[in-house]
């Protein structure tokens, strides 16, 4: 297999695994993640500039060279590491906890504040 197809590889590949764990299905590298944005961490980010960087290269033919697949292949397998230490499960309970807690602070502060002014009031 060629430079230019393995990084290819490895993009689809990375590709894949944003699709299953984060939900991110269209658009090549670069715009999944985007699309990921504060989700993932900004070395993940950097790490994947290194691959779409390389990307770009392995276009042109003559620019192919000057691609370091040591980085490329290092970049991958911590991105690779990352994304499969994700649980969707996890992530949908956390939202769904923070949400609630949310309501329920609201609800808290608007009963002290009802309270306060039935006081204030001279109604209880």
């Amino acid at each position: 297999m060629s430079d230019s197809q393995d990084i290819t590889a490895l993009a689809s590949d990375l590709e894949a695994r944003l699709d299953s764990k984060l939900g991110l299905r269209r658009g090549a590298l670069p715009v999944r993640m985007r699309k990921a944005g504060r989700r993932l961490p900004r070395w993940v980010h950097r790490d994947a500039q290194v691959i779409g960087a390389a990307l770009d290269l392995s276009a042109h033919p003559k620019l192919r060279r000057r691609v370091d697949q040591a980085r490329v292949r290092a970049a991958h397998r911590r991105i690779a590491d990352h994304i499969d230490q994700i649980d969707p499960k996890e992530q949908r309970t956390r939202f769904v906890l923070g949400v609630l807690a949310g309501l329920a602070l609201n609800m808290l502060a608007m009963t002290g504040l009802l309270l306060a002014f039935l006081y204030w009031m001279k109604l209880i």
